[in-house]
């Protein structure tokens, strides 16, 4: 991989959410993440204890999501998940959010739910599905500022290009909203270069996508790097 394309991996968040993934799907996806020098492998909840053994001693994290992809779960579900995520030895957790309380008026609902999922994640971020397509320009600002209150440590503009593209223009206002010491992670829809590119230039800490691999390989080397050494199975 070229010295141009190395940091933007370390950027990259390659996610693997596919309902029928397999055992067989994580070890590959887990390998690529190692080869091509990404920050963290997503995977699902089911297969964290099983990606921590893949990637132990490779600096590669393993991250997951929990109330995705509704962010419609009651807070003791939440926590619960949350809490399962912790013990299994997640690094990272994207957490849905019931964004409707905020459209339905009930902040106050909203900061308490937030709240608590942070207290259950304990050290481990937890970053937050802002689903800002979905949101008002005054929502939006509420919704950050919640998150922002209750000890988030990032913001997401999306859970998934099924909500909506990412944009620059989304990621610069997350970046102007936030305190300077909050992260944040780019996501939906993400497939060039150029688009991350973009997206980091606009403020972007983190970009979470399927096709991580495509990404580098397109604008890089045509060749797979060597996966030597390989992770400790």
């Amino acid at each position: 991989m070229s010295d141009v394309l190395g940091p933007i991996a370390a950027r990259l968040q390659s996610t693997l959410i596919a309902p029928a993934t397999t055992v067989a799907d994580i070890e590959s996806h887990c390998a690529d993440c190692v080869a091509y020098g990404f920050q963290a492998a997503m995977v699902p909840a089911r297969w964290v204890p099983l990606s921590r053994e893949l990637l132990a001693g490779t600096g590669v994290l393993v991250a997951s999501a929990a109330d995705f992809p509704f962010g419609a779960m009651t807070t003791r579900g939440l926590v619960a998940e949350i809490g399962a995520l912790v013990d299994a030895g997640v690094d990272q957790i994207d957490v849905g959010l019931p964004m409707g309380l905020i459209r339905s008026g009930d902040v106050g609902a909203l900061a308490i739910h937030i709240a608590a999922a942070v207290s259950a994640a304990g050290v481990v971020p937890l970053k937050a599905m802002l689903e800002l397509p979905l949101l008002t320009a005054e929502e939006r600002d509420i919704a950050v500022d919640v998150c922002v209150d209750a000890g988030i440590s990032y913001l997401k503009n999306a859970s998934s290009g099924a909500v909506g593209v990412a944009t620059p223009e989304d990621i610069a206002y997350l970046r102007r909203r936030a305190p300077h010491h909050i992260g944040i992670k780019a996501s939906g829809g993400i497939k060039t270069l150029a688009h991350v590119v973009a997206l980091l230039e606009a403020g972007a800490d983190l970009a979470g996508t399927s096709n991580a691999v495509e990404i580098v390989t397109s604008a890089g080397s045509r060749a797979r790097p060597s996966r030597d050494p390989a992770p400790s199975y």
